[in-house]
């Protein structure tokens, strides 16, 4: 009986010990969600074995999971005031980073507002060649 009392006691401390130890979530992780999706949108704007119809297809649904993202980033505290190189540099280069509203803001389609902050004209866009180096 001793044996199972004191069984039962090492038990019931490591739960309590396994249960109380707290998982330290990751501050910018909707950062890193926010910089995936823009990288999948961007993908989509170029790529080439999408119809037209398919490519905007997509673009409606991106852009809307693109605009709640990048909502919940600029209302996360955590991220606004953490010291992150990656963090301050999504600030630093908003044009970029929250490419949705940007455009809206600047009343341009995301495509537009996207070219123009690298500043990529539209002939050097027809220019251009498609190509492996």
């Amino acid at each position: 009986m001793k044996i199972f009392n004191y069984f039962i006691f090492s038990v019931s401390t490591l739960i309590a010990l396994c249960s109380s130890v707290q998982t330290k979530a990751n501050p910018l992780f909707s950062l890193e969600n926010l910089e995936r999706e823009r990288a999948v949108f961007l993908h989509n704007l170029t790529n080439n074995s999408l119809s037209t119809e398919e490519r905007e297809q997509q673009d409606i649904y991106i852009i809307k999971r693109l605009i709640d993202i990048e909502r919940m980033v600029l209302r996360d505290d955590r991220i606004a005031m953490s010291n992150s190189v990656i963090a301050k540099n999504a600030f630093q280069q908003y044009n970029l980073t929250f490419l949705i509203h940007a455009a809206s803001e600047n009343k341009r389609s995301p495509v537009a507002h996207w070219l123009d902050a690298l500043n990529i004209t539209d002939v050097q866009v027809y220019k251009s060649q498609a190509g492996v180096r």
